[in-house]
């Protein structure tokens, strides 16, 4: 049951990328349903939290070689890394207009277009694997705790503090995070997957519903709240690893993982086919959304956004899905859909 309930995790995931990147457009500007974007913001921003705690629950806790999960894990990433990044070269510069060059050496260091940074964070964390796997398989139960108790102190509250301080009292933008300081900050979901299995952490499913919606209800608020009184909009509270987002993501995870469905086998089929065009989806999806805002110009400035923001996801989701079913007819192709 949980196999499959992981796959179904990723195919939620990817959605929830394309759903944050939806509600993106109309949350960096107030406006009558400003609130709307809010909410899906808050629910968005678990999408890559998630990735790490399934990636983390599949992958850590194995015992394989070094060549194995260097070559399994972080080639299957780095060659459609590489090709959708020279892809997004020629698209910002011939359809989005954004001309400015770009070397090799560029592309090996950070992404072309905005949301591959996440590919990234994720290789780099892959190439720690190998530790981490020796570290949660001979750790003992009061180590691991600690580890991830320091991680979200310091990478979730102190950070948060630290965001709120220079934010509010300072008067700083926000600052550019490195790949490296991204790994920091969301290396306790990666870690936290692969304890959550070893050890069979399975809270009850209405507690992390209820653990879950309390969470997603407080960083809407506390998110609406500090934007209206600094008079613009303000993400502090949507960080990845900000201590509520921390509590959505979680909860989210455990309220999937341990739900029971009842799946007929066309059900199943299709929960597997998507959860395995996922990395492709996640990939072409900016193209295939930014295409659909330029050609059908849709208004996210009243509260039908409520269900156009949602409705524009599905639909970015479900073409960039048929694009990369499509691709992966052609043998050669399937590396990078």
């Amino acid at each position: 049951m949980k196999t499959i309930n992981i796959k179904l995790l990723t195919l939620l995931a990817t959605f929830l990328v394309i759903l944050l990147h939806t509600a993106a457009f109309s949350f960096n500007y107030f406006h009558r349903a400003w609130s709307v974007s809010v909410l899906y913001e808050a629910l968005g921003r678990t999408a890559f939290p998630l990735f790490l705690l399934i990636a983390g629950y599949v992958s850590l806790n194995k015992n394989e070689s070094l060549l194995s999960a260097l070559k399994t894990r972080v080639l299957d990433l780095i060659i459609p890394l590489v090709v959708w990044s020279i892809v997004y070269i020629f698209y910002a510069r011939y359809v989005s207009g954004i001309s400015k060059p770009v070397s090799l050496l560029d592309v090996l260091s950070q992404p072309v277009y905005p949301h591959l940074w996440f590919i990234y964070t994720l290789i780099l964390l892959y190439l720690l694997t190998p530790l981490l796997n020796t570290f949660i398989q001979n750790g003992s139960r009061q180590r691991i705790n600690y580890t991830l108790t320091v991680w979200f102190v310091l990478a979730s509250v102190y950070v948060l503090f630290d965001n709120v301080k220079a934010n509010l009292i300072e008067g700083k933008t926000e600052a550019i995070l490195s790949n490296i300081d991204m790994v920091v900050y969301l290396s306790g979901f990666y870690i936290f997957g692969g304890v959550a299995r070893r050890f069979n952490i399975n809270p009850k499913v209405t507690i992390a519903t209820i653990v879950f919606i309390l969470s997603a209800v407080l960083t809407s608020v506390l998110t609406y709240s500090l934007s209206v009184s600094t008079q613009a909009p303000n993400p502090i509270f949507l960080f990845y690893s900000a201590p509520t987002i921390v509590a959505i993501s979680v909860s989210a995870f455990f309220m999937l993982l341990n739900a029971r469905f009842s799946w007929s086998r066309r059900g199943i089929a299709v929960i597997r086919t998507l959860s395995r065009l996922s990395l492709g989806i996640f990939f072409v999806h900016m193209m295939v959304l930014e295409t659909l805002l330029r050609i059908f110009n849709f208004s996210f400035n009243n509260y039908d956004s409520a269900l156009i923001i949602p409705g524009v996801a599905i639909a970015s989701y479900a073409l960039s899905a048929l694009i990369c079913w499509l691709l992966r007819l052609i043998p050669w192709m399937r590396k990078i859909a």
